[in-house]
């Protein structure tokens, strides 16, 4: 009985604060998380690799359902090798901009949201190769690929609101031809 009073009595709690903060208004943030960089490019085999990622953002929810966010992510970098003669490093960043939408919800501290955007996307890709042939077929020649170009971006995610703090977990991706580089991470914002 006590836990069930304990539980009603913080889940008000959340609910007057989040009801005394402005949910209509600019806010920034920062997370961390694991990313997904992947190439294709310079080796004949599909590369995953999974560093740790960070982003910084800034955003404006001018009405209860749609919003705004610009962001800059740093997807991370890995060394690899694959064999005792050919090793790879691997790195991407993004500034991207969204539109964002928020689902209705009777709970007004929590917020099921998705983005769609535009990012400029930069992937660098290096691998040197230094003699012997490795076990599949083709021997690579080494090389760097560095590119930036514009990819569509996509998230979803869920927001939990304490007042004006909030905290997110988010899956975001950036699509590309050698496959979706992408980073789940929990976000700390501020609402203003």
């Amino acid at each position: 009985m006590r836990i069930v009073s304990w539980l009603g009595a913080s889940l008000a709690l959340v609910a007057s604060l989040a009801a005394h903060a402005d949910p209509l208004g600019f806010y920034v943030g920062a997370g961390v998380g694991e990313s997904t960089v992947q190439s294709t490019q310079l080796l004949p085999v599909q590369v995953y690799e999974h560093p740790t990622g960070w982003k910084v953002f800034a955003g404006w929810r001018p009405i209860q359902m749609f919003g705004a966010e610009l962001e800059y992510v740093d997807l991370g970098s890995k060394d690899s090798s694959y064999s005792p003669t050919l090793a790879e490093h691997a790195s991407a960043s993004a500034v991207a901009a969204f539109a964002v939408g928020y689902l209705p919800q009777p709970i007004p501290f929590l917020d099921f949201y998705g983005k769609v955007g535009v990012a400029s996307l930069r992937t660098n890709t290096s691998t040197t190769y230094s003699g012997g042939c490795p076990a599949f077929s083709g021997c690579p020649s080494g090389g760097v690929e560095d590119q930036t170009g514009a990819r569509f971006a996509y998230a979803a995610g869920v927001q939990l609101k304490f007042g004006a703090p909030a905290v997110r977990l988010e899956y975001q991706g950036f699509a590309t031809s050698g496959g979706d580089q992408s980073l789940v991470s929990l976000d700390v914002l501020w609402n203003f």
